[in-house]
């Protein structure tokens, strides 16, 4: 009697393992993935794609060894799993580490300053008297956008006068408008057309190639 109790307790015990480790394991495997994902995109300053190829072997592997043993569930599982982490990556990417690195980058750069400060001076109308008065008598000619049109070199001295500003200003002047402006064409723009931007043709590859990697050795196929 004593023995077939014991019997039935392991039984029990082995049974809620079988069920919930694995789900369990690739959660917690995801989890560090995205956050290894994240803090690689924060270092190459790249979106590096094909790490979603590499998403689906790992957690195919995590969860055949955690289903004890490995079936067409866990292969579901694990295809499951590897496409909801990557999504849920790409998401934290943008919001975590590509937005400062595009800020960073436009706060580099000569020509996306010049035009930040051309944006702030114009809004403000902070050029000087002189040009400024010119502007403000004649908004046909600060509307004007031809290359030879007759606002031409009005619209060269705004830029020059925007590039001499950006020069001389300091890195936290540069960070606070990028910042300023970079949000406000966010905005505009909107969070999923961003996130949707770093699709591309070859990252479907690599998800793909994820997803039927993770579906294979999640079976505890190799």
């Amino acid at each position: 009697m004593w023995s077939v109790t014991t019997v039935r307790v392991y039984g029990k015990a082995a049974t809620k393992r079988a069920d919930g480790s694995p789900l369990l394991t690739g959660l917690l495997a995801a989890i560090g993935i995205i956050v290894a994902w994240v803090g690689l995109v924060y270092v190459t300053h790249h979106p590096v794609g094909v790490a979603a190829w590499g998403v689906g072997g790992l957690l195919g592997v995590v969860v055949a060894k955690a289903a004890k043993p490995p079936t067409k569930a866990s292969g579901v599982l694990a295809a499951v799993l590897t496409l909801v982490t990557v999504l849920l990556a790409k998401v934290v990417v943008v919001t975590v580490a590509l937005q400062p690195i595009i800020r960073q980058e436009l706060a580099n750069s000569p020509a996306s300053l010049i035009m930040v400060f051309l944006l702030e001076k114009t809004e403000h109308k902070s050029f000087s008297p002189e040009l400024q008065a010119t502007i403000n008598a004649r908004p046909d000619l600060a509307a004007d956008t031809t290359f030879f049109g007759p606002g031409h070199d009005l619209r060269e001295q705004m830029i020059h006068e925007a590039a001499v500003a950006a020069k001389a200003s300091t890195f936290q002047e540069r960070k606070r408008l990028i910042h300023v402006y970079y949000d406000k064409f966010l905005d505009q723009l909107g969070f999923w057309v961003l996130l949707w931007k770093t699709f591309q043709v070859l990252d479907l590859l690599w998800i793909g190639l994820g997803i039927s990697t993770a579906w294979t050795l999640g079976q505890g196929r190799i």
